[in-house]
């Protein structure tokens, strides 16, 4: 019972958080920053995940996947180094807390446990690292920040020189770091002669189902793309008690994996329903209540076998959605530099992931490059059969913290 009274709280200050950032009524900045502070972490970045994801969707009419964990760590460390009207900027978009210290010591924590969680079962990894040019002033402060909350490695290197192998290091770092899955994140061109610093995550998830899919019940079937559209991919099959729910608009069935930290959030709309119009309106509350009503009961399930591969430049997104100064000439990041010369160039994100009966396998990086500001810019009581487009999640159970998200629009369409 106490649990469940503490998730219902949480769906209070979640409802809040939502009306705050939509609503018409304009909170003061005091009230935004003291609310901010007291929201865990983690709704907040459940916030953040859906608001990219749906800046996102619109344009993106094929398979999905990102990290909007991985995103927000990058951006995170970034905003470290950010003050004034950038630092707030930022805050109210990414759903950070405006006081510095308190922000990097909770999102640390946060990132913490669920790292140690993953690495007791040896399921996730997370690394952080940045690249600054060799005699640029970084503030101390900044860099043993980086240090002491994120765990980063640096590398000073010299953007004045061979780009091209600087280029190649940090690919290679991040390969490393996401078992060989993200190659290549940053292509020839990005990194420049005003190229000052370039800081990275990478997230790498491997685990088995905690109960696994029969490979010998895998079988062809149809899947129904779209009214006009369909294509013929196998689907696995199991047939179990399951957490699952079901509504009029929707099903949610979770599977969980091995140890039960970590489950995937596979959500499937109504016949004929709008896949789009469905996640527009199913906000980080929707999720946090769907799981809430999850109930184990007898499951027959037929899923498609998937794997994704998404890349995307965020910059213009992320201007768009309320933190344009970071991006421009009017950019403060005077807690990364006593010279106040920086601003943010690139927001590069590139995620993987690959679902089949045994289990699960994802990656995601995001590197976020900044620049001098001079530079240019049969059926039991239910059945699941996701023979449509559907949409997934995968998250750390015990704070609900969603670690990668996508759909599935055409599972015959498997990424490279």
């Amino acid at each position: 019972m106490k649990k469940r009274i503490l998730t219902l709280a949480g769906f209070v200050i979640l409802t809040q958080l939502v009306l705050m950032s939509c609503g018409s009524g304009k909170q003061t900045s005091q009230q935004e920053n003291e609310f901010l502070k007291n929201t865990p972490i983690e709704m907040r970045n459940n916030k953040f995940a859906f608001d990219i994801f749906n800046a996102i969707n619109p344009s993106h009419d094929e398979n999905l996947v990102i990290s909007p964990f991985s995103i927000s760590t990058a951006l995170a460390m970034t905003y470290a180094g950010a003050d004034g009207n950038t630092a707030m900027q930022m805050a109210r978009t990414l759903y950070f807390d405006i006081d510095q210290e308190s922000f990097h010591k909770s999102f640390s924590q946060w990132m913490n446990t669920i790292l140690e969680k993953g690495e007791a079962k040896k399921q996730l990894q997370i690394a952080n690292s940045l690249w600054p040019q060799e005699d640029y002033p970084f503030l101390d402060e900044f860099m043993d920040l980086m240090r002491e909350y994120y765990g980063s490695g640096f590398y000073k290197v010299n953007y004045k020189g061979d780009r091209e192998q600087i280029r190649q290091q940090i690919n290679a770092w991040v390969e490393k770091h996401t078992n060989d899955l993200i190659k290549d994140l940053i292509q020839p061109g990005v990194l420049t002669d005003d190229t000052r610093l370039v800081l990275v995550n990478a997230i790498y998830f491997l685990s088995n189902w905690k109960i696994a899919f029969d490979e010998n019940a895998t079988h062809p079937g149809v899947f129904y793309i779209s009214r006009e559209r369909t294509a013929n991919v196998p689907f696995m099959y199991m047939k179990d008690d399951l957490r699952y729910t079901k509504t009029d608009n929707f099903q949610a069935l979770e599977l969980e994996y091995e140890g039960g930290d970590f489950s995937m959030l596979v959500v499937l709309p109504a016949e004929n329903g709008d896949l789009n119009g469905f996640i527009k309106d199913f906000d980080a509350l929707s999720f946090a209540q769907t799981i809430e009503k999850l109930e184990k009961q007898e499951v027959q399930v037929y899923l498609p076998s998937f794997k994704i591969r998404s890349k995307f430049d965020l910059e213009k997104l992320l201007a768009s959605m309320g933190m344009p100064d970071a991006f421009s000439n009017r950019a403060d990041f005077s807690k990364m530099t006593p010279l106040n010369d920086l601003k943010i160039d690139k927001v590069i994100h590139e995620a993987f992931i690959d679902v089949n009966e045994e289990g699960t396998e994802a990656a995601a990086s995001t590197a976020v490059v900044i620049i001098r500001k001079s530079a240019i810019v049969d059926p039991p009581a239910n059945i699941f059969r996701a023979d449509r487009p559907f949409f997934y999640l995968i998250r750390e159970n015990s704070s609900n913290s969603i670690l990668f998200m996508g759909k599935v629009v055409n599972p015959a369409v498997k990424a490279n």
